[in-house]
């Protein structure tokens, strides 16, 4: 390795480093609550896609587990419930249901806020550390005039690559981010599509 590539290293002092492992330190965040998601979401839509093509008849036969994760069981089963209780107040039915609905979406979503707020500091993180190693390299080499150029190069590109960590940690989480906010959209408007309909309609 070029010595002059360790000597700007240096150069760019431990708060650059610093930001180096908080980088990285927000990217397995990241990537932990983007799998953890992709997985959830997975099984919420194979759940909701097993209770949309499965007679009432057959539901016991597949049993909770499966059914479980989908909001549209959920309701299913709550509206069920109520009617065997004998209750026939559907505004009474629907506030259960949207405290259901709230509880089941306010799970659904945790993780979410982290991964925003990722994507809005890590660009800034790697900002910072850039802005601060080429401040501090500039700052060592003040007087100099010999071979700055040699050791300003270096260093420089050494500062950059916070900023480009930074953009690498907060793209994907930007993506998923917005990817996760779609489905969920999705399955609100369907959860509450079929709540309007099993409560009145039926």
């Amino acid at each position: 390795m070029d010595i002059k590539w360790l000597l700007s290293f240096q150069m760019t002092g431990w708060f650059s480093g610093g930001i180096y492992i908080l980088l990285v330190i927000l990217s397995i965040i990241s990537w932990a609550i983007i799998f953890r998601k992709l997985g959830t979401f997975r099984r919420v839509r194979r759940a909701d896609f097993l209770f949309r093509t499965t007679s009432e008849d057959d539901l016991e036969e597949i049993g909770e587990p499966s059914l479980e994760p989908s909001s549209l069981y959920l309701i299913y089963r709550k509206v069920q419930e109520f009617r065997k209780a004998d209750e026939h107040d559907p505004d009474k039915l629907e506030e259960m249901v949207r405290i259901l609905l709230s509880e089941y979406f306010h799970n659904l979503i945790s993780g979410l806020p982290i991964l925003a707020t990722i994507t809005s500091v890590a660009p800034f993180l790697g900002l910072l550390g850039t802005v601060w190693g080429i401040m501090l390299i500039f700052s060592k080499l003040h007087g100099q005039v010999a071979g700055v150029s040699e050791m300003v190069a270096p260093g420089v590109a050494q500062a950059l690559i916070t900023t480009i960590g930074g953009l690498l940690v907060a793209i994907p989480a930007l993506f998923f981010y917005n990817y996760f906010s779609m489905v969920l959209r999705s399955l609100t408007n369907e959860a509450e599509n079929y709540a309007s309909r099993i409560i009145y309609l039926k």
